[in-house]
């Protein structure tokens, strides 16, 4: 894998520099408008009746989920454990439930099966086609397809209706 960094085998596509993503994670960073802030009030930033997660999380990955839906750039890093499946799946949902298209990716196959069971457990695994090695053939690639193809726009999340009441009041 890392000699598929190698500046020499990106000649053909104008080289690593022409690629903003690939840039962000490996050079600059990603410049641009600054991430929330972790000391902010989570309500004031995401009202409650706009957040789509699906699965659980604590504050700061309901901010990396945020960031990202309002189109930043970000890449998250941290040792097992630490919920990285659990903000990608959040992640994903959030962004079909907008009508986006996702690519996600990950080294190990392990990784990719982890957010795949989360989506599939709240109902949006649906929406995943997945083309990884062990799934990768013509009758499942067509079968995944036609349910793909048939969903309205995942639910929409309209078959679940949340309603947020304000305790405090």
């Amino acid at each position: 894998m890392y000699r598929d960094l190698d500046p020499q085998n990106w000649d053909a596509l104008g080289g690593l520099d022409a690629i903003p993503m690939l840039r962000g994670v490996v050079q600059d960073g990603f410049p641009g408008a600054s991430l929330t802030d972790e000391n902010s009030e989570l309500d004031h930033i995401i009202p409650p009746e706009r957040m789509r997660h699906v699965v659980d999380c604590d504050s700061s990955q309901a901010l990396v989920v945020h960031d990202v839906l309002q189109g930043n750039n970000i890449l998250v890093q941290g040792p097992p454990g630490t919920g990285k499946s659990q903000t990608i799946a959040n992640i994903i949902s959030g962004a079909v439930a907008e009508g986006k298209r996702v690519l996600f990716v990950a080294e190990k196959m392990a990784a990719l099966a982890v957010v795949k069971r989360r989506l599939d457990h709240v109902g949006v695994g649906v929406a995943c086609l997945e083309l990884h090695s062990n799934k990768a053939n013509k009758r499942s690639l067509l079968e995944e397809l036609r349910q793909t193809l048939h969903l309205e726009r995942v639910m929409n999340f309209a078959l679940v209706t949340l309603t947020y009441t304000d305790e405090a009041s």
